[in-house]
């Protein structure tokens, strides 16, 4: 796992840590589009729905996301 995408095209973030013992994932804003990075590289960031998931922008300010409010945002059944 190198990079997590964000609205399919949007955002590409780049893992920086994993836990899988404290189902955490912490990953950096890029200025990279899905073009650019291999496709088994990226994944949805719906595919984290277990993780806490910290996304950091290129200021370093951090968004936790919550997947109960992202799904209900996006209009996805859980």
């Amino acid at each position: 796992m190198k990079y997590i995408s964000v609205n399919k095209v949007s955002k590409i973030y780049e893992i920086r840590k994993t836990s899988f013992f404290y189902m955490e994932v912490e990953a950096v804003q890029t200025d990279l589009t899905v073009d650019d990075v291999p496709e088994n590289e990226v994944w949805d960031i719906s595919e984290f729905k277990h993780y806490r998931v910290k996304l950091l922008n290129s200021r370093g300010n951090a968004e936790i996301i919550n997947f109960d409010d992202w799904k209900k945002e996006h209009d996805l059944k859980k």
